[in-house]
């Protein structure tokens, strides 16, 4: 028996269905509105489509996308807001049917002459983003019969699909902008500095051992980098893809620690009313980082070296081993082979822990290293505080590079963010060190004076001497000092300097013949 003819237009359904499928198959704008032009064409029969987004700087629209082969030609047209048929969509945020063009507007023969093609009928509908027009969709030249106020009711219906995909592809658009800035952020937070022989020798290493699945043991004092090497080591690695979790195992009690790191099942202990993962099943496929390996208890060191040997975790309270792929980093500032004798550390995990070792040395020991770092500090600071400090004055770095840092490149750090922070002037100066009250004395060594004088006379006897030494020019002695010029105005005036002969102190120009800066009696001891 012949089935009766179908009502449904299939080709009309499937370019429908493309459509949808087009609105949800991709979040990068330009291959989304690409898609849309060409559906609004298959759906409405129409000659070209074209998609116009207002460009908020200028108030103006700009053809965003468009079919054809004068697509590029569009790309160069600007048209102002209320002007012509687009124009006017977007200022008044109504739709519009036009089926002869010629009776209506002279826009669209403005815009045929520049492009060589001739528009007679379209519908144009405002793009809306909660409730703020953001641009227009057109479909022009209908190829059969003319466009009906159904047509212009379903691209409106489809514009506000499209706007939905327009808003979720551009949020998706800022979160990655934002979270790649924020792992440039993490990634320059854990950035090793350096130029000595010393940071060249440790990059190496790292470099060598990366690509490898072997333990690594780092050691080193408190502060000297290890947490930031460990990170290099793990984005140089294979599985950088993978997270790299991190533990600082002197922050936790031994049963916290023993949950943390295995996990534990639903009603293991008292308050235990989930599962919880531990650290090693997160790390799943990744690296673990166990910093302050050396204050493990013996319980912890016996479950972790099981946890090496057999590559598997058993959670607290768990009745099966889970299986794991993890890479892992200890790091220790306590010489371990001390503990094993003091019988701390069990000297099987040691064996296990130490395949690799990279031995981090004091900052005291590499202070050619100190200007790199610092420079780094102050950049990065100087971003993070919305401050504008260029650099750090030669007597302060000096201080800087006379310093032990017990306290290591961490002490380092902490020290330029302080002082980036509270500096007034273009360069750090040596009073906003925390160490500077301890430099006097080692300054006034090297003007003479004793016992150790005020703060205000140690600013003055150098002032003196460099001035002295400059020659009385105020440009190379700001330079050196590290301070503005007005700024040395006022400590000259305060201090009652004056070049040789109290003539006033010249410029850039002042003679290399001017002698000694002479003035004010030297304060009393």
């Amino acid at each position: 028996m012949p089935q009766p003819p179908s009502s449904i237009d299939h080709s009309l359904l499937r370019a429908l269905l493309e459509t949808g499928s087009a609105l949800s198959s991709t979040l990068e704008i330009d291959v989304l509105l690409d898609l849309i032009c060409d559906s609004m064409c298959r759906i409405f029969t129409a000659g070209a489509a074209s998609i116009l987004l207002i460009d908020e700087g200028t108030n103006t629209l700009f053809f965003k996308t468009a079919t054809g082969e004068k697509r590029e030609e569009l790309k160069r047209i600007r048209l102002k807001m209320g002007e012509g048929i687009a124009g006017w969509v977007a200022r008044e945020g109504k739709p519009m049917v036009v089926n002869n063009v010629l009776d209506e507007t002279k826009h669209a023969r403005e815009i045929g002459q520049m492009i060589d093609y001739q528009t007679r009928s379209l519908i144009c509908v405002p793009l809306i983003i909660r409730g703020k027009v953001i641009g227009v969709l057109e479909v022009l030249n209908r190829i059969s019969g003319a466009f009906t106020p159904e047509d212009a009711e379903a691209l409106q219906l489809l514009a506000g699909h499209v706007s939905g995909a327009i808003d979720n592809a551009r949020a998706y658009r800022i979160t990655e902008s934002e979270r790649d800035g924020l792992r440039e952020l993490l990634e320059e937070r854990y950035t090793a500095i350096g130029v000595s022989a010393t940071f060249h020798g440790i990059i190496k290493t790292v470099q060598k051992v990366a690509k490898t699945k072997s333990t690594i043991l780092l050691r080193g004092a408190s502060g000297t980098g290890k947490e930031v090497i460990a990170r290099a080591i793990h984005r140089a690695s294979l599985r950088a893809h993978r997270p790299l979790v991190a533990v600082n195992c002197a922050a936790l009690t031994e049963t916290l620690l023993e949950s943390e790191l295995f996990g534990h099942e639903k009603g293991a202990f008292t308050g235990a009313d989930r599962l919880k993962k531990g650290r090693f099943e997160l790390a799943d496929g990744g690296t673990i980082f166990l910093d302050e390996i050396g204050s493990m208890g013996f319980t912890i060191q016996s479950k972790l070296l099981r946890v090496i040997q057999e590559r598997a975790v058993d959670r607290v309270g768990g009745g099966r081993p889970i299986p794991i792929d993890v890479r892992i980093i200890a790091a220790t500032n306590a010489p371990l082979e001390s503990l094993i004798k003091e019988g701390r550390f069990r000297e099987d995990l040691y064996y296990r822990l130490n395949v690799i070792s990279i031995n981090l040395p004091p900052l005291k020991e590499h202070r050619e290293d100190i200007p790199t770092m610092v420079s780094f500090f102050i950049k990065r600071y100087n971003r993070e505080t919305n401050r504008s400090v260029e650099g750090i004055a030669p007597a302060a770095l000096n201080i800087l590079m006379n310093y032990d840092f017990p306290g290591n490149v961490r002490e380092l750090e902490n020290i330029i963010e302080r002082a980036v922070v509270l500096e007034d002037e273009p360069m750090i100066q040596p009073e906003r060190l925390p160490m500077y009250s301890e430099a006097r004395r080692d300054a006034f060594s090297l003007v003479g004076m004793n016992p150790v004088p005020t703060l205000d006379q140690v600013e003055e006897a150098y002032i003196r001497r460099i001035f002295s030494e400059t020659g009385g020019k105020k440009t190379e002695t700001c330079r050196i000092l590290g301070i503005s010029r007005p700024t040395l105005d006022r400590k000259l005036e305060r201090y009652g300097i004056r070049p040789a002969g109290n003539a006033a102190a010249e410029d850039d120009g002042a003679s290399e013949a001017d002698g000694p800066v002479t003035g004010r009696t030297e304060p009393d001891s």
